[in-house]
């Protein structure tokens, strides 16, 4: 093989070394790639357990079994803050490891989408905070439901970047799978959006069942991924 090579004028050290160099680059882009994930993880990490730093444990000098219970019924609303929040950032993790699932290739555009969804990962915590403390208080929901909508907001620009580049997204070309995470953001956003906007309004019924308003979701979200499936099983057939 070196010989007919040769005869052709290719020396067969430098189709070694553009393989060796190739590699070296794959695995270079690979590492790096893998450098956006782990940052993007210890943020989710840290915003995820600083919700918790701001529930103190009641301080007593001498205290009898009822006026601890006492206390912890009193931070049972904080608590509540904390679970819904700690549901909706692992909700935002678990929605960041689809998309980066997915992703094979990265310029400085990914880079700025994903540290923009981070920014606003970093400020929940201080909603959360500010939800266990005023929580009954309409300016404050409309603050937190903001706040979420705006990471829903950036997962969207994030798929709608990659979703039209192959070279970045290995699921680029499945045009229904890409039309289904759009549509799950776009749905998403909007009824956070809506959580807030509710507040704005005149009603107080309207303005209380803003704080329920999240719980759509779930119907929303399940009704969109029936029919991608049965529209993918129509396809298979």
């Amino acid at each position: 093989m070196g010989s007919i090579l040769l005869h052709y004028g290719i020396k067969p050290d430098l189709i070694f070394m553009s393989h060796q160099h190739h590699d070296i680059f794959e695995s270079r882009k690979q590492f790096q790639l893998e450098r956006i994930i782990l940052f993007s993880d210890a943020v989710f990490a840290i915003a995820i357990t600083l919700l918790i730093i701001e529930i103190k444990v009641p301080h007593f000098e001498n205290v009898t079994q009822q006026e601890l219970a006492y206390e912890l019924r009193h931070k049972l609303p904080e608590f509540l803050g904390f679970i819904l929040s700690f549901a909706v950032i692992g909700q935002f993790w678990i929605s960041h490891h689809r998309l980066f699932g997915c992703i094979i290739n990265y310029t400085a555009k990914l880079m700025w989408l994903n540290l923009l969804m981070l920014l606003w990962v970093v400020v929940m915590p201080f909603s959360t905070f500010l939800n266990m403390q005023y929580g009954n208080m309409d300016i404050v929901w409309f603050w937190y439901s903001i706040n979420l909508a705006l990471i829903e907001l950036a997962y969207y620009l994030l798929w709608k970047y990659v979703g039209s580049k192959p070279e970045l997204c290995y699921m680029a070309g499945d045009k229904k799978f890409i039309s289904y995470m759009y549509r799950r953001c776009i749905i998403t956003f909007f009824i956070f959006l809506a959580g807030g906007l509710c507040t704005l309004l005149p009603w107080v019924g309207v303005k209380w069942s803003s704080r329920f308003i999240f719980f759509l979701i779930f119907p929303a979200i399940a009704i969109l991924r029936k029919n991608y499936n049965k529209h993918n099983k129509k396809a298979a057939i």
